[in-house]
């Protein structure tokens, strides 16, 4: 697993856990209320604060009373969203959105569920008896969206500089309009305090309905991006039509023709690849020994740039049959311990022998297609594909690259 992926889970797992910690709060404070135990201890602390608050203090409450109306906060909300959707960070403010209606919700519910009569102390609360949500104290809902809202904008911004003010402004906002609440006798300190926790929850729920942010869409991008692939050890390579040509009308062992060429470009390709892998041949040549595709070989001058030929007359099995392919790989081994098959690459220009057998037996393929031919249908798919062999250099490095130590027969 890459580091990216790691980070990716521990903050999800953080912002589980903060999740759960939070909601237990709540449901603790709403078991509380809704057993009313704890009232007396409720009123006298609100009793307590709305007689002793200066008449400055009073006139900042009705602020923040008025800033935390509906009709006031819903259009913040929505011109927050609009404004994430025009900067293109649509995930961001389907995210803002999502926490905002579960706000909405979770308040008008929870109201209605506990129904929990507001303070009435000289007349300030809202009268008991109440049948609409906004008449019940519990949650308070002033609190709670503003804590969810301040919340929200901090996971926003939590990989940008702007973390920390936006978490202290926040953090001190929240704090204000719970406290004005009870102020002003509108609402109980356990109707704050589970504000409070219920809104920090919601925003930490929101963030985890909506997978990711913007802001951690990149680290989420890099976490599914394609793993680093194994280094290659062994590139094997077809002979016919990828090394040399294939010339239909000649019969017999290919070192035996009367004409031989290589094909265009494969010799550039062999130059730049031997020192960094160990190049063998696969091929299968019916008619053709070990000793004799050496041979053919040497006729092009490409016999000094291949490590070694697997031959299916040699092996006595033919591509794609898996027999072949762990002949081949027993060969790039090391006593008698085959080499992984995530450490080798195959090159052909035949796709069921090549290509698919490859990709059946663990290998990574590059397959050979000069002519430009459409690949076949079905779930193989080679790793790469080149239209010339001077591009097989560039095609190995984007599979993974030579391995980055001495092969074992390159050692002393």
């Amino acid at each position: 697993m890459n580091v990216e992926a790691t980070q990716v889970i521990r903050v999800r797992m953080r912002t589980g856990v903060a999740f759960l910690v939070l909601m237990a709060v709540f449901l603790a404070l709403a078991a509380l209320v809704a057993s009313h135990a704890g009232h007396g201890l409720d009123g006298r602390v609100v009793g307590w604060v709305h007689h002793r608050s200066a008449g400055w203090a009073t006139s900042v409450a009705d602020v923040f009373q008025v800033l935390g109306q509906w009709w006031v906060a819903g259009p913040v909300v929505v011109a927050l969203v609009v404004l994430l959707v025009v900067v293109k960070r649509r995930r961001d403010a389907a995210y803002l959105a999502v926490t905002m209606i579960l706000v909405a919700l979770l308040d008008v519910i929870l109201k209605l569920a506990i129904k929990r009569t507001p303070p009435n102390i000289d007349g300030m609360g809202a009268a008991a008896g109440g049948a609409l949500p906004s008449d019940y104290s519990f949650p308070s809902g002033h609190t709670f969206a503003a804590t969810a809202l301040c919340a929200a904008l901090v996971v926003l911004a939590w990989r940008t500089r702007w973390r920390w003010p936006l978490l202290a402004g926040g953090a001190a906002f929240a704090l204000a309009m719970g406290i004005s609440r009870i102020a002003i006798a509108y609402h109980y300190p356990s109707d704050v305090a589970a504000a409070w926790a219920l809104g920090v929850a919601v925003a930490l729920g929101g963030r985890m309905l909506v997978p990711v942010t913007a802001a951690e869409l990149e680290t989420r991008a890099a976490a599914r991006a394609k793993p680093v692939a194994a280094p290659i050890d062994t590139v094997f390579l077809d002979w016919g039509d990828t090394l040399m040509l294939d010339d239909a009308s000649q019969s017999g062992p290919m070192a035996t023709w009367q004409n031989v060429a290589a094909v265009e470009g494969a010799r550039e390709a062999l130059t730049r690849l031997r020192p960094h892998y160990r190049l063998l041949v696969a091929t299968n040549a019916d008619a053709s020994r070990e000793r004799d595709v050496r041979a053919a070989l040497y006729r092009v001058g490409l016999d000094d740039l291949v490590d070694g030929i697997i031959s299916s007359r040699d092996v006595g099995a033919r591509k794609p049959d898996g027999v072949f392919y762990r002949a081949a790989l027993l060969r790039a081994g090391h006593a008698g311990v085959p080499l992984p098959a995530r450490h080798a690459v195959m090159v052909g220009d035949s796709w069921p022998n090549d290509v698919a057998g490859a990709k059946a037996a663990g290998l990574r393929t590059v397959w050979f297609n000069p002519h430009g031919a459409k690949a076949p249908a079905g779930p193989t798919v080679a790793d790469a594909e080149i239209g010339a062999m001077s591009k097989l250099p560039e095609a190995l490095d984007e599979l993974g690259g030579p391995c980055a130590v001495a092969r074992p027969d390159d050692a002393g």
